[in-house]
């Protein structure tokens, strides 16, 4: 997408090289949703690599570190197709304290009420920041809209959703991925997400700009370099944290399989295999076969599949005649909403055709 906007405007957005430090602050703006999403339990993590390298420098901190680039690079591509668009100017009245106010408010009853209020998350930032912006005269959409022009907030709306579309298409095929458990929206989806949850994209595209905004405020390098160390602070504060409360599964690896006969393991290691989901189904036995589906169901995992083993469910079939309170026993999982995705997996993947 840089490359595509260097050929109309002959200059890169984001290759250069203050990269690495927008890859470091993207990373720990996001963090700051997944400390969120702690207490507002929308996403987890399933079938993630068990070295804590690739988790942490591959996984958490590269993929979050395209969030900013990605919407901000999309988001100018937009911009320079739209042009200007004008409105009637509009002025609101101690909009600083009113926008950082409200977004203060916004926050906190999310943490407060977070079944009912957990959409407030993805508005709350962008309030503030955008007030806080106006107040400091950085350049902010509240300022924008004073002079009669909205296609730059416009832009950033439809880069975040245009990122959140292709961002939920990629992660709907993919083995290492995140599944949403949202309040009330647990039926009607467009990939893992539910549909309603592409106006948070929306949203989220606003509050991004607002924070990128924000940074371009820090003129000096001191402040600079002390956003990069607070946002670095964040990451690696963070990472243990989704490690033990978002991360649901990790990949089985062939020699943790204890479920298929020793000599087909040992031809699949023969073979170059190194986790469970690349093993031919067809060598496998009815018994291998269901036990590797439970596993692979929803991201189940090995772990969990064991405890289910004790419990004598070995197929899904079998799992998706019990209720919740009993899965949640047997798994040790008190989320109830992951425990209705998982028997919700479990009955439709065995619905009579």
């Amino acid at each position: 997408m840089d490359a595509i906007y260097a050929l109309k405007n002959k200059k890169f957005l984001i290759l250069k090289h203050s990269l690495i430090f927008l890859i470091v602050i993207s990373s720990g703006f996001w963090c700051i949703f997944e400390l969120i999403n702690l207490r507002i339990q929308n996403w987890f993590y399933i079938n993630l690599p068990r070295e804590i390298n690739q988790r942490w420098i591959l996984g958490y901190l590269l993929s979050y570190g395209t969030v900013i680039p990605a919407i901000y690079v999309t988001k100018e591509i937009i911009h320079s197709l739209m042009g200007e668009i004008k409105i009637k100017n509009m002025y609101i009245k101690n909009y600083a304290v009113y926008a950082i106010t409200v977004g203060l408010f916004m926050f906190f009853i999310t943490l407060l009420l977070p079944e009912y209020f957990f959409g407030l998350a993805w508005v709350s930032f962008g309030l503030i920041f955008d007030g806080y912006n106006y107040k400091v005269r950085n350049r902010s959409f509240a300022k924008d809209m004073e002079k009669g022009c909205i296609d730059n907030l416009l832009a950033s709306m439809l880069g975040g959703l245009f990122c959140g579309i292709l961002w939920e298409f990629w992660n709907n095929w993919a083995v290492t991925k995140w599944v949403y458990t949202v309040p009330f929206f647990e039926e009607l989806k467009l990939f893992e997400m539910p549909v309603l949850g592409y106006v948070g994209f929306i949203a989220f595209g606003f509050e991004t700009i607002a924070f990128l905004n924000f940074l371009e405020g820090l003129w000096s390098v001191t402040k600079k370099m002390m956003a990069l160390t607070l946002m670095a602070f964040i990451c690696f504060f963070t990472f243990p944290l989704i490690d033990r409360y978002t991360v649901f599964s990790y990949i089985a690896k062939i020699d943790e399989i204890d479920f298929i006969d020793k000599q087909k393991i040992e031809t699949f290691k023969n073979k170059g295999i190194k986790t469970s989901f690349k093993i031919d189904v067809k060598s496998l036995d009815k018994y291998e076969r269901d036990m590797l589906e439970l596993m692979h169901l929803k991201g189940l995992g090995i772990i969990n599949l064991k405890k289910l083993r004790q419990n004598n469910i070995k197929s899904v079939e079998e799992l998706s005649t019990i209720d919740e309170e009993t899965l949640s026993k047997i798994i040790d999982e008190q989320r109830k909403r992951r425990i209705r995705l998982f028997l919700k997996a479990a009955k439709i993947k065995k619905r009579p055709l």
